[in-house]
């Protein structure tokens, strides 16, 4: 079985990959449509929806003259998605921005009639990113701590982007290891969340640091603690979950780019050069640190790697942590 600390590991060993992989002016480029689909999995809005939208920007120098057309299709944690990538054609007309809750997780919950392995072609590791559980500004927990012992006592709701989702799963974890009684409230996307946190209808939420950062910044939120093997840069000061005592939450998510199955090999490494093009753009770069994202930008190759690393780590997690639906 695959275990975290080996998965954190090769994630930062494709980092080291990169230097063998060729820019995209050093290789032949396909013949890609003028027309780029990058169909988003959740509501406009969110930590999701602006990754992929400064991702078209920044990229688009180098798809040109194609353009890049960002689409939200919301639903069923990213399946709605998956499902209308997988049915398009071959031709690199149509990418999906997805997650490892969208693709490795969502597929072992959720009854789905797309299989990311036989469905999609990896085309590029964009990004690994760790999650943080966060309450409201003016929430009575001052830190983790006074929360698992307030939650041990009562319910404590704890909003998510989707069922079945990182987490959805997290706070189960967290639930499962520590006595905690953990209600978890599901939404179409982070933007969702975050409202109804700010608005008093649920009290907490387990997001991705990139939808949090702002909240953080403006003071709106107080971040309790973080997924991971390490701190992130985003939040140095806020301890990791491992750090206070709960080593189950010591793995992040990550986001890639898939197109629909049977996609030539030239075109899938293709776009992942294109894309990789961002790697150069030191205000982009800077956008993703200051947002919580380590960019790597990898080969197909290495997001499939990925992909199979994932699944093994939330199917241990899973057998001794079921999620209901």
């Amino acid at each position: 079985m695959m275990n975290r600390r080996h998965f954190n590991l090769r994630i930062s060993a494709a980092i080291a990959a990169l230097a063998l992989y060729p820019l995209r002016g050093n290789a032949a480029t396909a013949a890609l449509p003028n027309i780029i689909n990058l169909i988003v999995p959740f509501v406009a809005g969110g930590g999701t929806d602006l990754l992929a939208r400064d991702l078209a920007q920044t990229a688009a120098p180098a798809f040109r003259p194609g353009t890049i057309v960002v689409e939200n299709k919301p639903g069923a944690n990213g399946a709605i998605a998956a499902r209308l990538v997988a049915k398009q054609k071959n031709d690199g007309s149509m990418l999906l921005l997805a997650s490892s809750s969208t693709l490795a997780l969502g597929p072992l919950i959720m009854k789905s009639d797309v299989d990311p392995k036989l469905d999609l072609t990896p085309v590029t590791l964009l990004a690994e990113t760790a999650n943080a559980l966060a309450v409201a500004a003016n929430s009575p927990y001052q830190n983790l701590d006074q929360y698992v012992q307030a939650a041990t006592k009562e319910n404590i709701t704890f909003g998510s982007f989707g069922t079945g989702s990182s987490g959805h799963l997290y706070g189960m974890v967290l639930a499962g290891t520590t006595g905690a009684q953990l209600m978890h409230v599901p939404y179409k996307g982070s933007a969702q969340a975050i409202n109804d946190l700010l608005g008093g209808h649920v009290q907490s939420v387990f997001l991705t640091t990139s939808a949090l950062d702002s909240l953080s910044k403006n003071k709106e939120v107080r971040i309790l603690a973080v997924t991971g093997a390490r701190r992130t840069g985003i939040f140095p000061d806020v301890p990791t979950f491992k750090e206070l005592g709960i080593g189950s939450l010591d793995f992040n998510g990550w986001f890639g780019l898939f197109a629909p199955k049977e996609t030539a090999e030239a075109i899938a490494e293709d776009i992942a050069q294109r894309c990789r093009s961002v790697l150069e753009n030191a205000a982009f770069n800077q956008r993703m640190k200051d947002h919580g994202y380590d960019w790597i930008g990898s080969s197909p190759a290495q997001l499939l790697s990925a992909l199979d690393q994932s699944i093994d780590i939330y199917k241990a997690i899973l057998a001794k942590y079921p999620i209901q639906i």
